[in-house]
């Protein structure tokens, strides 16, 4: 299971290098976070960060930024239209990972399996609102995956709360994004749990601590 924080605002940096876990950006999280750094500023700011896995929105006219990214580091998110096939079969020959985003209808999970793909990246909360059943359309995915045995990862996105994230997971689906905000508030332990946590703390230190013999 691989959990990503949907973010590149210093709070969500920030936990990323906490909990040593990637980030994914796109355009728009990029201009309401970032809008003060061009993009060549912000891939410097990116190479430097203690973030082992970025997701970066490219596109074909914006191809040549590539050449100042760590194949390793950096997944290059395409929006899964027909003129972006042929540059993910230049990414994939650089050695990069792609992962295409934006895909919502079968008949583009098929083009990107063909094309290997390492990601693909379907928006629940979107998808829902276009009428898509999230739930279903992601098994679907999930299935077509499974029986072609590809090792392609479907990543969801576009999750507004606890009940959609759950939702997802529930599917089998082992990579999601979610805003920093969200991510935070999904790691709070209930109340009940703590209270069992403080009893064994509580409990903990009612054992002495002696030097272990020599």
């Amino acid at each position: 299971m691989k959990i990503y924080i949907d973010g590149c605002d210093k709070q969500s940096i920030d936990l990323a290098e906490k909990f040593e876990i990637g980030i994914t950006t796109n355009p728009t999280i990029i201009v309401n976070k970032c809008a003060k750094r061009s993009l060549f500023e912000l891939i410097g700011f990116f190479s430097q960060i203690k973030v082992p896995e970025i997701f970066l929105h490219v596109e074909k006219s914006y191809e040549d930024i590539v050449e100042c990214l760590d194949t390793k580091k950096f997944v290059i998110k395409l929006p899964w239209v027909e003129e972006n096939y042929e540059l993910s079969v230049l990414l994939k020959k650089k050695g990069f990972r792609v992962c295409a985003t934006a895909v919502y209808e079968l008949s583009q999970l098929i083009t990107a399996l063909t094309l290997n793909v390492d990601f693909v990246a379907f928006y629940y909360d979107r998808a829902s609102k276009k009428g898509i059943d999230p739930e279903k359309r992601i098994c679907e995915f999930m299935e077509i995956i499974s029986k072609n045995h590809s090792d392609t990862r479907v990543i969801v996105a576009s999750l507004k709360n606890a009940n959609q994230i759950l939702s997802a997971v529930k599917t089998g689906v082992s990579h999601i994004t979610i805003p920093v905000d969200l991510f935070k508030e999904f790691v709070k332990v209930p109340e009940y749990v703590l209270v069992d946590v403080r009893k064994f703390s509580e409990d903990l230190k009612k054992i002495s601590i002696s030097e272990r013999k020599k």
